[in-house]
């Protein structure tokens, strides 16, 4: 019997393993063949083009979702639908801008990094819909500059 002891250890972790799938999938809607996910927090990138219906939905450096605009909307202030989200204090090429940005794509960096703010505060980089042009806007600026879309019509 001493020889049946370490595989008895393995068929109970593998009767695990179909219960661990069952109950990962139960998040998940299968639908017209693809898996939607209920709701995706796009934090810290999103990135869209122009006259396409969906956007690239980054959850973290690793995974991007593919997302309809239409279902997209602020994190922080949920009645701002796609194309509303702002931000304020920005700069491009340390000229300021007045007024506000409402990205298209906008790519979060909480730490700074190397090239802009280097070990200061975070910042999100926006591509603003109406100058076609990228701006910097410190998180120290306002606080809806750390704000994110939430998108609830994804899949991968």
């Amino acid at each position: 019997m001493f020889p049946m002891n370490p595989f008895q250890k393995i068929y109970i972790g593998l009767a695990f393993l179909p219960t661990i799938i069952i109950f990962h999938l139960g998040q998940l809607t299968l639908v017209d063949g693809l898996y939607r996910y209920p709701e995706v927090s796009c934090m810290p990138h999103f990135d869209s083009v122009y006259g396409n219906p969906t956007a690239s939905c980054w959850f973290d450096s690793q995974t991007k979702f593919n997302c309809r605009k239409t279902s997209c909307k602020s994190f922080d202030h949920p009645d701002r639908p796609f194309g509303k989200l702002a931000f304020s204090g920005c700069v491009h090429d340390g000229v300021p801008k007045n007024g506000v940005v409402h990205p298209r794509n906008y790519h979060h960096y909480p730490s700074g990094d190397d090239k802009w703010l280097p070990g200061k505060f975070g910042y999100v980089a926006a591509f603003d819909s109406s100058t076609q042009l990228w701006y910097n806007c410190p998180y120290t600026a306002s606080r809806d500059n750390t704000d994110n879309y939430l998108c609830t019509d994804c899949w991968m």
